[in-house]
């Protein structure tokens, strides 16, 4: 290779380092940033990330010109909070200070990232609307082989919210083996781990599982779902729900079981002794349903 060719090799190749530098480092602008952002994902443990409103919560962020804002969190039933906070730019990041504490949202591609104590914020300034899980209908006439598998829970209805199993915020989540109306149960609730063999057949469409695991003397602890009578739909859409009403039946069922009447009654009491100590007969609790349901995805094919 002659010499100018060498010359002219090497000044194509800067040019070229050059324009990939200026692609991959980019300086973050204050236009860039001024406006109202919305959060669109929140994750509690970096890897999960769920929308905001399936917790009933809408966040705003309002960076304003001159270094002021406001960040909103309106929640479902209450009044919004709003918070004043400064912004500042470092680079590619945004510090954002609010009651005195820091923390650093990482800018790229039109979208704010940051963690703040443990609570991972993904904001966009257009605003992603959210779509609920909409589960398939009961399959009418299922086989008992059908509920065969490995199951693993991903999602929690209670209480007018859907929150993720696997986010660490529905404090439960279950895997569960079926096997010809046998099953094993492993159920994490609040960090505790708790085993329990299951056994059972089908009543109608729904597999009725009651536990065959002896509780110890002094489990008294509180649990949010019940193992000792459990029941199982099939869905049309491939999923496998947990539910502690009959409500996934289109007709009112004249065979309810005496535990759940039990464990229904128990619930009564103890909310009207709540309501009693707490001396707020007036609350209203609107059209929220406290029924809980688990939506349960097939690991295993069988």
């Amino acid at each position: 290779m002659c010499k100018k060719m060498k010359l002219w090799a090497a000044g194509t190749l800067g040019v070229m380092l050059a324009g990939l530098v200026s692609v991959n480092v980019y300086a973050l602008d204050a236009k860039d940033v001024v406006g109202t952002w919305y959060v669109n994902g929140l994750s509690m443990d970096g890897e999960n990330t769920f929308h905001p409103e399936m917790m009933g919560m809408e966040i705003t962020f309002n960076f304003t010109e001159d270094g002021k804002g406001e960040m909103t969190n309106a929640m479902e039933y209450s009044d919004p909070e709003v918070e004043e906070m400064e912004w500042k730019i470092d680079g590619d990041k945004v510090l954002i200070t609010k009651n005195d504490e820091t923390v650093e949202g990482e800018y790229s591609d039109g979208t704010i990232s940051m963690d703040a104590d443990g609570m991972y914020f993904i904001m966009n300034q257009e605003k992603e609307e959210y779509e609920p899980y909409v589960p398939g209908n009961a399959v009418e006439e299922p086989k008992l082989e059908d509920f065969n598998g490995e199951w693993k829970s991903t999602l929690m209805d209670a209480f007018g919210m859907q929150m993720p199993t696997a986010a660490g915020l529905s404090d439960v989540e279950m895997t569960i083996s079926i096997s010809d109306g046998k099953a094993s149960l492993v159920m994490i609730e609040s960090a505790v781990e708790t085993k329990v063999d299951l056994e059972g057949d089908l009543e109608g469409n729904a597999l009725i599982l009651k536990s065959t695991t002896e509780k110890e003397e002094d489990s008294e602890s509180y649990t949010l779902v019940s193992t000792d009578v459990m029941k199982f739909y099939l869905l049309e859409d491939g999923n496998l729900c947990f539910t502690t009403e009959d409500s996934m039946d289109d007709e009112a069922s004249d065979t309810v079981d005496a535990a759940d009447t039990a464990d229904t009654a128990d619930t009564a009491d103890a909310t009207d002794a709540e309501e009693a100590l707490d001396g707020d007969d007036e609350y209203d609790f609107g059209d929220i349903d406290f029924t809980i349901k688990i939506y349960f995805e097939k690991l295993v094919v069988e």
